[in-house]
């Protein structure tokens, strides 16, 4: 089994944690989200400004060699942050469990649907009601996907219609393949791609319901290789949990990790290969710019 940090602590009790309204009606994408110290990415300095390369991997991979990109989705391709927030503490709610913290939800990112569930109303991520859990938390949060509650990123957009058809500038790592592979159900994933006009550029948009297993494992990126006729060694993962640049490794594929999601560049050092700040940065490496 592909392991990550130790087990988390348990979740905050029902007098601690914050209470919502049952439906989140007032989802926003045109006001930045004002997140607690604990979250808030620290500026780089100078000498930090760039794409970084993990500690253990010296010098940094050929990624504008890849053939191949395939995205995780939440934190990396789509802002979904109030959105899985917002659906998660309404499935707690609905069940009568504790409410959670944003930074309790960012922190349980890192695992597939019915794990974090679990984790969120027990503290322990294979009890058995994360499955029922997990099952609620998709039906309420699909429904609510659009360009609005689920945008991708500014930037982003551009950026997979680029790779996917070599961009303005044309160049040697034009037309490269794309797919998706998520930690959340393949309903959802799909759903916020169409959502964003990209679901065309995706050779195959895979969700963790429809792999052998989920993220750190390897077993999710392998499979949806062997399904599209691609070379693993050929392929570049970009994400932002810990366990994607560890299903990834696991793969033997490069990967990039981005500090715009959930997970900031201390919780991903020595997960990825590299580390990016920027939709910009990340093109320079992908397409060799």
């Amino acid at each position: 089994r592909y392991s990550l940090d130790a087990r988390m602590p348990p979740v905050a009790s029902a007098a601690s944690a914050p209470r919502v309204a049952a439906r989140p009606s007032a989802l926003r994408r045109d006001h930045p989200r004002t997140r607690t110290t604990a979250t808030t990415k620290p500026r780089a300095s100078s000498a930090e400004e760039g794409v970084r390369a993990s500690p253990s991997v010296s010098p940094l991979p050929d990624f504008a060699s890849a053939t191949a990109v395939v995205w995780d989705v939440d934190g990396t391709l789509a802002d979904t942050t109030d959105l899985g927030f917002a659906s998660t503490n309404a499935v707690l709610l609905e069940a009568s469990l504790p409410t959670i913290t944003l930074e309790q939800y960012l922190r349980g990112t890192r695992y597939a649907t019915p794990q974090r569930l679990a984790w969120h109303a027990t503290g322990d991520i294979d009890h058995p009601s994360g499955e029922a859990l997990g099952a609620a938390f998709d039906a309420y949060y699909i429904a609510l996907v659009d360009d609005r509650t689920a945008g991708f990123f500014p930037g982003v957009r551009d950026l997979v219609r680029r790779i996917s058809s070599g961009g303005a500038a044309g160049g040697g790592t034009a037309g490269k393949s794309q797919a998706v592979l998520s930690n959340a159900c393949g309903e959802y994933a799909r759903k916020v791609c169409e959502a964003n006009a990209t679901i065309d550029a995706m050779a195959a948009v895979v969700g963790a319901d429809e792999v052998p297993d989920v993220k750190p494992s390897p077993l999710g990126l392998l499979s949806l290789c062997e399904r599209l006729g691609w070379d693993p060694a050929t392929c570049v993962y970009v994400g932002d949990s810990p366990s994607d640049g560890v299903a990834a490794k696991g793969a033997g594929m490069m990967s990039v990790g981005c500090t715009w999601g959930s997970h900031d560049a201390d919780a991903q050092r020595g997960r990825f290969d590299a580390l990016v700040d920027t939709v910009e940065e990340l093109e320079a490496l992908l397409l060799g710019r």
